[in-house]
């Protein structure tokens, strides 16, 4: 038996059941709060405001760390105690702003660590990363309904989802191998020379017009769905299909990335992406929200999947922790505060359905623009 793939597969499930219970349902946990769309839109953004400025700082300091999994477990720890800080000043927008940046400061470099330390394991201990995510999504898929019926009950309950299962999974933690930075204590390596590559500044470009639409699709999806009379247990089914349809795309990630490369897969998950936008925009209903919960396997997960592999195969081993992080602010953090943000104002005048039809345009012009940047980037065809 793999121990650190058994041991990093539990792992993932319970980092991924914590914030499936969060990030799936902060928005009604808003809406309680009476805010307005507008205020929510910051609210989601300021999570990606605080992942920009964090990201570099914990990306640099993995880099850098005699032991990468010490400073994760510090933003668990971290995470765990300044979530209780959103209920507590809930009442009021301008401390409620305050107490999501200093929980996301903490939250948003959770995953990106994760990464990283189970991409260099799965190369230690001969395992796949595409399966490890999947015992992830796993996890979402199944507290995401869960999560959706205590919702029912209170939405306080998401708190102590949270903070239950992401001390579970820091025990579970402690028992991985200990991953070592790369770079040395008076390294001049900066995080921005991720950038370097003229092929991944237009990988990023791209992705981050896709992730603008997923961003106001993060931060609206909820209340747009229970505006259409879709009950928040129904809604909490469709988002366990739309986890349960990534296992495909995650199970055999490798052969596609082997057979297409890069390219032709993020393409096909923009041209997905518009496709749902537009589906929503015109047909979402009771009858059809499960149907479209399928499309989200073809989308985020495949934007995910081909930056973390992309990275960990092209950036120098000094900068594989900012790599991942890099990854996150492009496909979480920008994305969320344009879609976050600007998509909260437009459906403060112009309603969600507008602006779901207008992402969808979006993701199109996106795909056009990669399409013709990237004709002679034979790299992006690569499959090493």
């Amino acid at each position: 038996m793999n121990k650190p793939f058994v041991v990093t597969c539990f792992y993932y499930s319970l980092i991924f059941m914590a914030s499936s219970g969060l990030t799936s349902y902060i928005s009604l946990f808003y809406g309680e709060m009476n805010s307005t769309d507008t205020q929510i839109g910051i609210l989601t953004s300021a999570g990606a405001v605080m992942g920009i400025i964090a990201n570099p700082f914990w990306g640099i300091r993995g880099d850098r760390a005699t032991s990468k999994n010490h400073v994760l477990l510090s933003c668990l720890f971290l995470a765990t105690l300044s979530v209780w800080l959103l209920p507590l000043f809930g009442n009021s927008f301008l401390l409620l702003l305050a107490a999501t940046c200093i929980f996301s400061f903490f939250k948003t470099a959770v995953n990106p660590l994760s990464d990283a330390i189970s991409l260099e394991l799965a190369s230690s201990y001969d395992f796949q990363f595409s399966k490890v995510r999947t015992a992830g999504s796993l996890g979402y898929a199944i507290m995401s309904m869960v999560a959706g019926m205590l919702v029912d009950i209170h939405i306080f309950s998401i708190f102590f989802i949270y903070s239950i299962l992401i001390i579970l999974a820091s025990l579970i933690f402690l028992k991985l191998p200990k991953i070592k930075g790369h770079q040395q204590k008076h390294s001049t390596v900066r995080f921005m020379q991720v950038l370097q590559s003229p092929s991944l500044r237009k990988i990023y470009i791209y992705v981050l017009i896709i992730s603008s639409t997923f961003g106001f699709f993060i931060s609206f999806h909820a209340l747009y769905s229970v505006e259409q009379n879709i009950s928040v247990s129904l809604l909490g089914i469709g988002i366990m299909i739309g986890s349960f349809s990534q296992f495909p795309f995650m199970l055999y990630f490798p052969k596609f990335y082997q057979k297409f490369g890069i390219r032709k897969i993020i393409l096909f998950a923009g041209f997905v992406n518009a496709l749902r936008w537009i589906l929503y925009a015109f047909a979402l209903n009771s009858y059809t929200v499960l149907l479209l919960w399928i499309l989200h396997g073809g989308s985020f997960m495949l934007l995910y999947l081909c930056l973390a592999e992309y990275v960990h195969r092209h950036i120098s081993k000094e900068l594989k922790v900012s790599g991942q992080m890099m990854n996150a602010i492009i496909l979480t953090g920008l994305g969320h505060i344009i879609g976050g943000v600007f998509g909260g104002i437009f459906a403060d005048f112009y309603g969600y359905s507008t602006i779901f039809a207008a992402m969808g345009i979006l993701c199109l012009i996106g795909i056009v623009y990669f399409y013709i940047a990237t004709l002679h980037h034979t790299n992006l065809t690569e499959n090493s």
